[in-house]
């Protein structure tokens, strides 16, 4: 079993997702200081890792899996590179498609923000 610092790996995806911890924390429904422990542990729970890989879209417990890589290159007609590509491609579409959608999320934030302006300055506008 490969030896993994699960907490600096939580907060690499952290990183990747560009999420905050204190929204991190409200998605695990516990306070900051938490998840401060957590990305400094290198131990986990198994109910408390499922949990993280559900909010941040991510299978962490295949980072313990040295099997993982070998499985996939059978499946992909004995070409290891070809299963790297595989994983590292829909890996990369996921990320794409989190990301696209706090995007979208962001900016119809924006546009309401935006409107709500708006009327502001119509409303100075007729005063």
């Amino acid at each position: 079993m490969k030896d993994i610092h699960i907490g600096h790996e939580i907060e690499e995806r952290l990183k990747i997702l560009r999420m905050t911890k204190t929204e991190f924390a409200r998605r695990m429904g516990v306070a900051q200081q938490n998840i401060n422990r957590i990305l400094q542990g290198k131990h986990i729970s198994t109910d408390r890792l499922q949990l993280i890989s559900e909010i941040l879209n991510f299978d962490f417990f295949a980072l313990y899996q040295d099997e993982k890589k070998e499985n996939n290159a059978v499946a992909i007609g004995d070409n290891p590179i070809a299963a790297i590509n595989s994983e590292v491609q829909t890996t990369d579409c996921t990320l794409l498609q989190e990301r696209v959608r706090n995007l979208e999320q962001l900016l119809k934030e924006k546009e309401r923000m935006i409107q709500y302006l708006l009327r502001d300055v119509k409303k100075d506008i007729k005063t």
